[in-house]
């Protein structure tokens, strides 16, 4: 077994299993949680360059899981791109490597500055669950993960955002008021992505962009995805949760 070509998973499954013994390690050394932490993303950043550099010598990058082909033949023969699968281009990688570092350069800063709060189990728990939400939107292949992605990040956020809430109300109200932000973009990505399954019976990005016609319902699903993503980014005039979130 080649361990390079699992390089993809790797990257999110590391952090995502660090997530869960986070709180078990925790139970026994509370100061270990941030090492680990900070760890499981060094780990990560590390294989992030590799798979970049992998991706600029050889190309994209596919990882199906469990198969070897991304398309589940009939016995008709009839193929469908059905499999659950990471696509990876050089955008894809480039967003990968601002995550990893990013994500990387926070849990070292926790280090010293959260080290007087009390539940940092939690808090580097938080952290590592958001890492794998933005890992996972980065690479994956089918917008109904991309949706599941989406909200990993989404609820880590929130948590993360009111993780001082019990001692101060602000970021109680700052969580709540993304949290609201956050619940209504979930049902307009979700009747985007039923959009699209609707009439394409696909949910795989590259299989949709070879078959899509533009039509009305795909338009609104469009309208639908545009003003969700901007409200996620913060981009004006979407931005009304962002002073409160980051104050």
């Amino acid at each position: 077994m080649n361990l390079s070509n699992h390089i993809p998973i790797l990257i999110v499954a590391i952090p995502l299993l660090a997530a869960f013994l986070v709180p078990l390690i925790g139970r026994i050394n509370k100061k270990a949680t941030g090492i680990l932490t900070t760890l499981a993303l060094s780990v990560s950043l590390i294989l992030t360059i590799a798979l970049a550099v992998k991706i600029l010598t050889v190309g994209p990058q596919v990882y199906v899981f469990g198969a070897t082909s991304p398309s589940l033949t009939l016995p008709s023969g009839l193929k469908f791109p059905i499999r659950i699968m990471f696509q990876i281009d050089a955008m894809g990688i480039f967003m990968g490597l601002i995550t990893a570092v990013v994500s990387f350069i926070g849990a070292v800063y926790s280090l010293i500055f959260m080290k007087q709060h009390s539940g940092l189990d939690k808090y580097y728990s938080l952290l590592l669950l958001l890492t794998v939400g933005m890992f996972g939107m980065e690479f994956t292949g089918d917008a109904f993960n991309f949706f599941v992605f989406l909200e990993i990040a989404s609820i880590a956020s929130v948590a993360l955002i009111s993780f001082r809430g019990v001692d101060l109300g602000e970021p109680a109200e700052a969580g709540f008021k993304y949290m609201v932000v956050s619940s209504i973009s979930a049902l307009m990505v979700l009747f985007a992505v039923g959009i699209f399954y609707g009439q394409y019976d696909l949910l795989n990005f590259a299989a949709l962009a070879s078959v899509i016609k533009y039509s009305q319902l795909d338009k609104i699903a469009l309208g639908l995805l545009v003003p969700v993503l901007a409200m996620k980014a913060g981009a004006v005039p979407m931005h009304m949760w962002t002073p409160d979130a980051y104050s």
